[in-house]
């Protein structure tokens, strides 16, 4: 999943060459720790798209990094977007901005499952998994129709939005609970 930081912005310590597939991206200790608090730990599957971008800004490269056990930042794929892979001097700026595909709309929407938690039923969304998901319809076990569960939304801080599809619902009556949530009439 691609994690982005608002307004990330800073230098790179050590020089990059062209092959940087697995490399360690080394800036300040601040952006550093700043960017490993933002990516979960994982091995490429959370990352964030980065851009190297010249003094002039006509030339850049996005890359994606990961957080590798909450220690390093790994470069895991260079190149993307279709920008040319180049060597980027140390001192080149690196920042976290928005792109063309980021607001593409094959963004892969999420469709959450339901699991037990602390003796309640209880649906957990965690926005990690990206700011458009679904909810799937309860389905009938025996003839009998089950009950909602409440929902609980993790992740989220104030100001984020998440578009959440409800399926198989027919009226605001049948909707479960939700806490801190607004409705959306359509």
């Amino acid at each position: 999943m691609r994690y982005y930081k608002n307004n990330f912005s800073t230098s790179l310590l050590e020089e990059l060459v062209l092959n940087k597939k697995d490399t360690k991206l080394t800036l300040d200790e601040k952006s550093t720790e700043l960017l490993l608090q933002s990516i979960p730990n994982s091995r490429g599957q959370h990352y964030m798209r980065l851009t190297l971008q010249s003094a002039d800004a006509a030339e850049y490269e996005l890359i994606d990094v990961y957080n590798r056990y909450g220690e390093d930042l790994i470069i895991c794929r260079a190149g993307m977007e279709e920008t040319p892979p180049a060597s980027w001097p140390a001192g080149t700026r690196i920042l976290c901005a928005p792109t063309a595909q980021s607001f593409h709309n094959s963004q892969i929407t999420y469709i959450n499952d339901r699991f037990e938690i602390a003796n309640r039923n209880t649906l957990i969304i965690d926005a990690r998994n990206g700011k458009t998901q679904i909810l799937l319809p309860i389905d009938d076990v025996d003839g009998e129709t089950k009950e909602w569960y409440p929902v609980v939304f993790t992740h989220m801080h104030d100001g984020d939005e998440m578009l959440l599809e409800l399926r198989g619902i027919d009226s605001a009556d049948q909707l479960p609970a939700f806490i801190n949530a607004t409705l959306l009439k359509g």
